[in-house]
């Protein structure tokens, strides 16, 4: 595993582009939130002293969410730009508006 610093804002997002989404979004909301997330994990495991398995994983992605009154809108990526940041922001303000609206298609399917 690296010791890298995750600096989305550096890396990933312009941070005044992020702060326009989640203000637009929030809009008549009574509270919100960006969430930026980066996990990375590595498992060896031993039997006798030898080594049997091992893994690594690592992923990143957001979360961003609004609440007004019992409603609450959440929507997520594991890719962190702007772009999913809009998509992500539409489904969230679902909550906020009237409380709901049509449900998008389902994406095609790829196993065919």
């Amino acid at each position: 595993m690296t010791d890298s610093l995750f600096r989305p804002f550096e890396t990933h997002l312009d941070r005044e582009s992020a702060r326009e989404i989640l203000k637009s979004t929030l809009i008549g909301a009574e509270d919100g939130e960006l969430f930026l997330e980066r996990s990375r994990s590595e498992v060896l495991s031993f039997d006798d002293g030898r080594l049997r398995t091992s893994s690594f994983d690592a992923s990143e992605g957001f979360g961003l969410r609004a609440v007004q009154g019992e409603r609450v809108g959440y929507a997520h990526a594991t890719e962190i730009s702007e772009q999913a940041m809009r998509r992500s922001a539409g489904t969230v303000r679902l909550a906020v508006e009237a409380g709901g609206g049509p449900l998008c298609a389902a994406p095609p399917a790829t196993n065919r």
